[in-house]
């Protein structure tokens, strides 16, 4: 049968989703759960997502099956990513072909500071991708030395031990308001009010996402019931391990136990949840490796660039 290109409607999310799943039996996905609910939930309030998304992503069917997809975190930053429905797909010429002249044209950026109209993608592949690379090779694409390095916080049979200050205490999805959320994560990452204002609409959207589970929504609170520290988990039956996305913790608070205090109250919930999950992924930081999380795959960074 032949397979055709359309672009992506937002109908397409959980079939999108679906193949990202099942992407977890053959590898760790530089695009997994975490990144695709986060993205579409959050990124709400940055910037048009869903909007940005139809423009953008490429979709290739067969038999009215999605196979395959071009997708990126919808911010304009010359970032893109490469999904399909199997492994073995990755070895159809004329699809790969397609794909990467999807990626060129639509998703290839301007630099801020740029003076010589020049193009720029990145491209982010697994290890398992090893078609994919020769192509990109052919193509003019050339590996940076950089890597995305994904870490992970192995499981063990016992419960981790929770340490905070007695004026903190740890509440959920089911006790805490979005606004806690958008506030939280505001004074972690250091960005302005105005961004706030939709920020809370983010995180409203974000907990509308399907694997989205309140139990596993994790805020700190002080002794005034101030938000001050928050993470959220993403977990499937169908992966190996959760996701950690996103992790934060108010300025003022900080090297006092509340980010490690919120890892470990989440991994306790999710070893509750399914004792064969295996582990959390995080992120590559100095404070997640003196965790105990280790490096368990990398993804390359190939960058293409195109004068014109």
């Amino acid at each position: 049968m032949s397979i055709n290109f359309r672009f992506y409607n937002d109908k397409d999310f959980m079939k999108i989703e679906e193949m990202i799943l099942e992407s977890y039996k053959w590898s760790l996905p530089a695009w997994g759960l975490s990144r695709h609910e986060f993205t579409r939930g959050a990124h709400i309030a940055w910037g048009n997502v869903c909007d940005n998304w139809r423009h953008t992503i490429g979709i290739w069917e067969e038999n009215n099956k999605i196979i395959s997809a071009v997708i990126s975190e919808a911010i304009w930053n010359s970032e893109c990513f490469f999904l399909f429905d199997s492994l073995e797909r990755q070895n159809n010429t004329k699809l790969l072909e397609s794909m990467f002249h999807h990626a060129e044209t639509y998703f290839s950026c301007f630099k801020k500071d740029y003076k010589d109209n020049t193009r720029h993608l990145r491209l982010l592949l697994t290890p398992e991708y090893k078609k994919v690379k020769e192509m990109a090779i052919s193509r003019g694409f050339k590996k940076e030395n950089d890597l995305e390095r994904l870490l992970i916080m192995p499981f063990g049979t016992k419960e981790f031990e929770i340490k905070l200050p007695e004026e903190y205490k740890i509440l959920d999805g089911t006790q805490t308001p979005d606004f806690y959320l958008s506030n939280t994560h505001m004074f972690s990452f250091n960005y302005t009010l105005p961004t706030a204002e939709t920020g809370e609409i983010g995180f409203s959207e974000l907990r509308k996402m399907p694997n989205y589970n309140p139990k596993l929504d994790l805020c700190i609170v002080d002794e005034e019931e101030k938000p001050v520290g928050m993470a959220i988990i993403w977990y499937n039956e169908k992966m190996p391990y959760c996701e950690l996305e996103p992790l934060g913790v108010v300025w003022w608070c900080r090297r006092k136990g509340i980010a490690t205090a919120l890892i470990h109250e989440a991994a306790n919930r999710v070893m509750k949840i399914n004792p064969k999950c295996r582990g959390m992924l995080g992120g590559d930081q100095k404070f997640y490796w003196d965790l105990g999380f280790k490096v368990e795959s990398t993804s390359e960074i190939w960058h293409w660039q195109k004068k014109f």
